[in-house]
């Protein structure tokens, strides 16, 4: 049923390359897309970057998966503190194919010298600086430690059950050696040896020199394992992934024998009401964060409430299990390339982006202790969005496994797409508008399709034309402009003096970038170099020579 004051019309619009622009083929990833050597955006990539402006400039909400990620941080007082009285214990599958979890309680430490003396051989040395290099050695994982030790000891050691004795106790660390006359029966359990171990004449020892006994016990606990935690624990360890970062060494040998049947060993932490609430491969194992990432967007956000952008483009959701949709009622034409423009020159470029789980950037910070998803008031700090280049730098990258290679087309290669709307209040024409051309401001650009961060995409869009449209696009502004401040705002604070519509701006204008602002990539190493310096990234607005 049509609104009274509806309105149905078209807009063309022209979108202009400000820097070398690259949309990826479906069919051949290297060119740019086409169809019979036409060039063209997809409809649904422009479709895509206007509606996410307009998401942001109309306040809706914030869409995101319900993943929970992991941290391992030796250094973090917290995640040291929930690490604390971790178990083992060996975890499988019954008949019927669910996951259980049998209790061996505390894992028991045990040298790598008595292994040596054990079994007469050399397994330590492959372990210490200068043989043990830290990138190529092939015995930084589990599988590789089992196979030495399977061929130095000539014997199956993960079947074998030993007899050991408990020889002290080292910060609460039980440190048990083998004994035929001891009272305890276990397993010896061997994990990754991340670094060399250093033993130098003069100063303190560093790297490990354990590895674990889980004790065999009668009658032990078993516990069910929940779907959620198999999921986080998959998650963590990259289950099934085929491209960076690829799912992890260890978990792949552990997945092939549990679901051959076989027990595999696991460490594991409980909850106050006495079930698993997590575990993992290592004793220090990647620990799932206490909030998801859904759960740390502002609580309006999940409201089930129509917000402006889904009445205008449409949705399909789950609603209390029940799936629900609404048409869209605008409708995006590819926008084709004009005049056939030339592919440049094959180039390679080295992207990336940091995890969801890295959080002096995706989360709300205060210059005080870091907040992370382990705190229940944490917060994500919003959209992200790659700030355009005020100058377009072509970078020739080193060589790299983790190079893309992109045909761009040039600057200055013209599009042309028409935008059909059917049925749209007065305000909702303003705000897709408003989301084409900013509202208005000038100097404004959009950036799209692949390395955006690098400067590549950065575009133009023009109305050239508005059909059917019973008003001036002034007053479709000002429409949009007046409902938001009636709905949102107060009377003493405006739309376009909010932070948020600030740092849409500022990020969608040219910027001299220095110091702070400067639109580089971070270094491998610096990741945890700024994050042990307390550093986070701060609001666009507040950075280094931003207007």
């Amino acid at each position: 049923v049509a609104f009274e004051d509806g309105e149905s019309g078209e807009i063309e619009v022209t979108i202009t390359a400000k820097s070398p622009i690259f949309i990826r083929d479906h069919k051949n990833p290297e060119e740019f897309c086409n169809h019979n050597g036409e060039y063209y955006i997809p409809a649904t990539s422009v479709k895509g970057m206007v509606r996410n402006v307009l998401e942001i400039m109309s306040f809706s909400k914030m869409k995101a998966d319900d993943t929970t990620y992991s941290l391992r941080d030796l250094k973090y007082t917290k995640y040291m503190d929930s690490i604390k009285n971790v178990q083992c214990g060996w975890l499988y599958q019954d008949k019927s194919g669910n996951l259980k979890l049998e209790d061996c309680g505390t894992p028991y430490r045990i040298k790598y010298d008595e292994i040596d003396d054990k079994f007469g051989i050399d397994f330590k040395q492959n372990f210490m600086n200068g043989t043990f290099n830290n990138s190529n050695s092939p015995y930084k994982k589990a599988k590789e430690k089992y196979t030495l030790l399977n061929n130095l000891s000539d014997r199956d050691i993960l079947q074998e059950i030993f007899k050991f004795q408990r020889q002290q106790n080292i910060n609460g660390r039980e440190i048990v050696g083998f004994d035929n006359n001891g009272n305890i029966q276990g397993k010896l359990v061997l994990t990754g040896h991340p670094s060399p171990r250093k033993e130098p004449e003069n100063a303190k020892a560093s790297g490990k020199i354990y590895d674990f006994v889980f004790e065999v016990k009668e009658n032990s606990k078993i516990y069910d394992i929940d779907k959620q935690v198999f999921k986080n624990f998959k998650f963590a360890y990259f289950d099934g992934r085929n491209t960076q970062p690829t799912e992890s060494p260890d978990w792949s040998y552990w997945k092939q024998k549990l679901y051959q049947g076989k027990k595999i060993p696991v460490f594991f932490k409980r909850d106050i009401t006495d079930k698993v609430s997590s575990f993992g491969l290592s004793y220090l194992y990647k620990l799932p964060y206490n909030k998801s990432i859904l759960e740390s967007i502002f609580k309006n956000h999940l409201s089930n409430k129509l917000d402006l952008a889904e009445t205008i483009f449409g949705y399909t959701k789950k609603i209390d299990d029940t799936q629900v949709s609404l048409k869209g009622r605008v409708y995006f034409s590819h926008a084709k390339a004009i005049n056939k423009p030339q592919e440049q020159e094959r180039r390679n470029v080295i992207l990336g982006t940091p995890k969801a789980s890295y959080y002096p950037i995706y989360l709300v910070q205060n210059g005080g202790e870091y907040k992370t998803l382990m705190d229940n008031n944490s917060i994500l700090a919003g959209w992200k969005r790659y700030p355009v280049h005020k100058n377009f730098i072509l970078q020739n990258e080193p060589q790299s496994t983790q190079i893309t290679t992109l045909k761009p087309l040039p600057q200055d290669t013209e599009f042309k797409c028409s935008i059909r709307f059917h049925n749209l209040k007065k305000a909702e024409i303003g705000a897709l508008l408003s989301s084409l051309i900013f509202h208005n401001t000038p100097n404004t650009y959009h950036n799209i399709g692949l390395a955006k961060s690098l400067g590549y995409g950065k575009i133009k869009l023009s109305i050239s034309n508005m059909k059917d449209l019973k008003y001036a696009q002034e007053e479709y502004l000002r429409s949009f402009e007046f409902v938001i401040n009636k709905e949102i705002f107060s009377k003493d604070i405006f739309w376009y003096k909010s932070k948020q519509i600030k740092n849409l701006l500022s990020m969608v204008t040219e910027q001299d970038n220095q110091g702070s602002s400067k639109l580089s990539y971070m270094k491998l190493t610096d990741f945890a170099k700024e994050k042990n310096n307390h550093n986070y990234l701060n609001r666009y607005i507040q950075l280094d020579n931003i207007n």
